[in-house]
């Protein structure tokens, strides 16, 4: 299991992104194969802490809280997720990653959708998990209000985390892994938010909902997975994903809803291990004149 470690980075605006570095990261000094994390919406970077133990010793890993979640600085005003690109960005120009892989869960595959078509330059790979984006072709999320958020994160815990899980993670997840839901919702309950935060983060997301993207310029290697039961994001907008991005290919994970990354993370770990050694492998047969 990797070890992770947090660090601050103040931003030129001021603020505080706050991010945790694994093991490969801070005992090697490693700077080759960097992997970024982009969490998902109302989460900070507790989404990859399954992951971090399959990849953090091999992988360098990065894993961002975005602006107003974590232990990253509150803003005052509304953005859009290009300014939380921006953020991303300016963090790995600190840490001196000229190039990297990018991984992007839910909300976080917005981001990372938006960040390979602004600077495909730097992107060595992408993952996309439990993810969509914007465009008629795509089955709409349900509807979440503001009102409704703001009701929900008024209920008392422990009920409103149990609720939250119970939403996103496979129906016959008690009955068939007890441990699993308990773990789950308690990693989650260790790691709240802030209502406001998270209101300002959802205005972010329906901008981003508005603008269909380019995805047919998206040319870096691309890796999609869902879950095959995901409640909250279709299973069918990751095979659209698949089909509008050239060089991608699309797997799901049996019997897991939208946190496959919590509820099957072994299974999640060898897809993206394979993805990436593929990857890894095409690049040094590259480097030796050889076409793979």
């Amino acid at each position: 299991m990797g070890r992770l470690q947090g660090q601050n980075f103040v931003l030129r605006s001021g603020a505080t992104i706050h991010a945790k570095l694994s093991s490969a990261f801070i005992e090697n000094k490693n700077f080759d194969n960097v992997i970024l994390c982009l969490s998902g919406f109302g989460c900070s970077h507790y989404n990859f802490i399954e992951l971090e133990k399959d990849l953090g010793e091999t992988f360098p890993m990065v894993l961002l809280d975005n602006r107003g979640m974590g232990e990253s600085s509150s803003v005052e005003s509304d953005y859009t997720l290009e300014d939380v690109v921006e953020d991303a960005l300016e963090v790995m120009n600190a840490l001196d990653c000229k190039s990297f892989h990018l991984m992007g869960i839910s909300m976080g595959g917005f981001i990372s959708q938006i960040m390979t078509l602004k600077s495909p330059e730097r992107i060595l790979s992408l993952t996309l998990m439990c993810t969509t984006s914007a465009g008629d072709e795509f089955i709409p999320m349900p509807v979440m209000t503001e009102e409704m958020l703001t009701g929900f994160y008024a209920l008392e815990e422990p009920r409103r985390t149990e609720m939250a899980v119970e939403a996103t993670a496979h129906p016959n997840i008690k009955e068939r892994a007890f441990g699993r839901f308990k773990g789950i919702v308690e990693l989650r309950r260790a790691h709240p938010v802030r209502v406001d935060q998270v209101l300002k983060q959802k205005r972010a997301v329906d901008i981003f909902l508005e603008k269909r993207l380019l995805l047919e310029n998206i040319s870096t290697p691309t890796l999609i997975v869902t879950g095959d039961a995901d409640r909250f994001v279709n299973p069918k907008n990751g095979e659209i994903l698949h089909n509008r991005i050239p060089n991608s290919q699309f797997h799901t994970i049996p019997e897991t809803d939208h946190l496959f990354f919590l509820e099957k993370p072994r299974q999640l770990g060898e897809i993206v291990k394979n993805f990436l050694s593929q990857i890894l492998s095409e690049k040094e047969q590259l480097s030796q004149g050889v076409n793979p």
